[in-house]
């Protein structure tokens, strides 16, 4: 699947969620949602590498919440990138992109 594709189905469910919970997802709203996600990933994170606690979990527990917050986060940016009009493939390849023949093997 395509990146533009997860976007378009992302953002179909974060509008979903937007009409049952009542929340108007602005764009401030979508910046603070990914900050709340980041915040619950770095938290995943300090958990499975021995720096936070584990609250019971085994370690595919840890593994598992880590993935879940990571695509958590993309998706709450995939979505701030659809409503600020950013063109996620462009993006990447006008900042990433041009650096390859640079650092490339």
């Amino acid at each position: 699947m395509e990146l533009r594709e997860y976007a378009d189905r992302i953002e179909r469910i974060s509008a979903g969620y937007g009409r049952v919970y009542d929340v108007e997802r602005t764009p401030d709203w979508v910046l603070l949602k990914l900050t709340e996600e980041v915040g619950e990933l770095t938290q995943a994170w300090l958990t499975k590498s021995g720096q936070g606690r584990d609250r019971g979990q085994s370690a595919d527990e840890m593994q598992q919440a880590l993935a879940a917050e990571w695509a958590d986060a993309v998706g709450m940016l995939l979505v701030f990138a659809r409503r600020t009009g950013i063109d996620v493939d462009q993006a990447l390849r006008d900042k990433w992109l041009k650096w390859e023949a640079v650092y490339d093997d």
